[in-house]
């Protein structure tokens, strides 16, 4: 399975910019694990609803074969992109490095089990794939891989990293060694949010926290200090009012990991590195605004740099919300609404 679905263009969401629009499937996690949807009809929804059309899965959760692909998959995949007019824009890969019970996978598994994804991809059409976590070595092995197969390697930028972190700076220092076309980054918005968001401050509140120790929550999560100090903060102030961590379960961590407070400017820093974005967000409240993202401001940015390419709306509040308690399918189109006002409003903004 070596062949590759017919190239599709997908129209830019505002004449003037090279920014288009669609989703990840990942967005409808909730209703897709409660067994709503199947496949076909998560795709029907999609395009019922008119937020494609770039198309963008996590493998692990919608290949039920992960990481191979059947060819009856690959033949309903395409029958259902040419019923549709849909265009496959990122394909999420995972290491998975705990798939075994007794240790760790080694370079060569890891290695191994990428490529089986990266050929996964390539036999549904996809032109780039998303690497989680993968790093200099696997990436300079995976290189040949991904050129033989006509595929562009995403490196994903999430919360609480930014494009200036450590972690990130040798991901571009081994780009820069290498210097080849076929890797960028995945910018994923959650690293450059300006507050918490509301999703999650609302579960916390359901889970027994009150307004005082949700303020003094965003007051740690604002400062400079990094995710694990942040953390270790929080967890001695909840100490104090004689809450135990453990009951919020993942929460209090997830609080920090997943809402980043990076610089939107500095998504300049790597502009023209970024292949793909992760149009992140949790809510948009009654304004049609993101209320802990700024989307006009960080969608300046990418007009002004130049940026061509899919922002795939990721609706990640089902990680906070139950399930019929949010519609992700209205919310993404509100946030299609949004880019698209933002898009306008930055091409008739005359650059500073």
């Amino acid at each position: 399975m070596t062949t590759t679905l017919p190239a599709r263009v997908a129209a830019p969401a505002v004449e003037g910019s090279g920014i288009r629009l669609g989703l990840t499937l990942y967005s409808l996690t909730s209703e897709w694990a409660a067994g709503r949807y199947d496949l076909a009809g998560l795709l029907d929804v999609v395009d019922a609803a008119g937020i494609g059309p770039g198309i963008e899965i996590v493998a692990s959760q919608t290949i039920r074969t992960y990481p191979e692909v059947t060819p009856e998959f690959v033949r309903a995949w395409r029958d259902a992109f040419d019923r549709h007019g849909f265009v496959p824009s990122s394909f999420g890969c995972n290491l998975d490095m705990g798939r075994r019970r007794d240790r760790d996978m080694t370079p060569d598994e890891e290695y191994e089990f990428t490529v089986t994804q990266f050929r996964s991809a390539h036999a549904l059409g996809f032109p780039l794939v998303r690497i989680q976590s993968a790093k200099p070595e696997l990436i300079r092995r995976l290189l040949p891989v991904a050129e033989e197969l006509d595929l562009t390697m995403g490196w994903e930028l999430h919360a609480p990293l930014g494009p200036n972190s450590p972690k990130v700076l040798e991901i571009r220092e081994t780009y820069a060694e290498i210097d080849s076309p076929r890797l960028g980054f995945v910018a994923d918005f959650s690293s450059t949010m300006h507050a918490m968001s509301p999703t999650i401050l609302r579960k916390l509140a359901r889970m027994g926290l009150e307004q005082q120790d949700l303020e003094e929550l965003q007051r740690i999560w604002a400062t400079d200090a990094d995710i694990n100090a942040r953390h270790g903060e929080f967890v001695q102030y909840l100490h104090t009012r004689g809450i135990a961590p453990e009951s919020l379960g993942s929460f209090a961590r997830l609080a920090f990991n997943m809402h980043g407070h990076v610089d939107p400017a500095e998504w300049a820093d790597i502009m023209p590195q970024i292949r793909h974005v992760h149009a992140k967000f949790y809510d948009i409240d009654e304004h049609g605004d993101e209320p802990a993202i700024d989307y006009p401001a960080i969608v300046r940015e990418f007009v002004r740099g130049g940026y061509s390419g899919f922002f795939s709306s990721e609706w990640e509040g089902h990680a906070f919300a139950d399930l019929d308690e949010a519609d992700p399918v209205d919310l993404v189109r509100k946030q299609h609404d949004l880019i698209r006002r933002s898009i306008t409003a930055a091409l008739s903004d005359p650059p500073h």
